[in-house]
């Protein structure tokens, strides 16, 4: 009767065959690369992770990438610059923006290098025009706002020290 003959169909499993990849899963990651990098600066590890999601094989994507990265079509020291410049115009502290980047895979050696074109006076101005640009209750005693104003700032990734002096000079003390 058809009854085994069903129950013996609902048995099968069917077991997915491993992609195998092509000349086309190559020019389809550097078509995706191109298309990334067009749009902005990626990181290297932005790119993988990308590419990753789309099934492509790890390898072929560093051999991708770095194929790019050789012709100077992708950097991450220009990433990062590039990073670091939007994240401070935009009043973002200096520890925000290092994790940031660490998290994005860049060096904290590379981090470094081009964090040094920024000061203490620099993160000391940015952090004072994030306080102007701020509005804080005013029905608040002095003591809390320089508390809430203290958070907003640390919440921005500001140092301990930029911190305190950016609230003295805000408050002329």
């Amino acid at each position: 009767s058809q009854a085994p003959l069903m129950k013996m169909r609902m048995r099968v499993k069917i077991i997915p065959v491993p992609k195998v990849m092509s000349k086309n899963d190559l020019e389809g990651i550097k078509n995706s690369i191109s298309r990334y990098l067009s749009m902005r600066e990626h990181s290297k590890s932005e790119l993988t992770e990308k590419l990753l999601k789309k099934n492509y094989e790890s390898d072929l994507i560093i051999r991708c990438i770095d194929e790019f990265s050789e012709k100077g079509l992708q950097s991450d020291y220009r990433y990062a610059e590039s990073y670091i410049r939007s994240k401070f115009n935009d009043h973002k502290g200096e520890n925000f923006i290092r994790m940031s980047l660490r998290n994005k895979g860049i060096s904290s050696d590379l981090i470094n290098e081009i964090m040094q074109g920024y000061d203490d006076q620099a993160w000391l101005k940015q952090a004072i025009s994030a306080l102007e640009k701020k509005v804080f209750k005013s029905d608040l005693d002095k003591s809390d706002q320089k508390k809430k104003q203290n958070a907003f700032l640390s919440n921005r990734g500001f140092s301990f020290k930029v911190i305190e002096k950016a609230i003295n000079s805000y408050w002329k003390l």
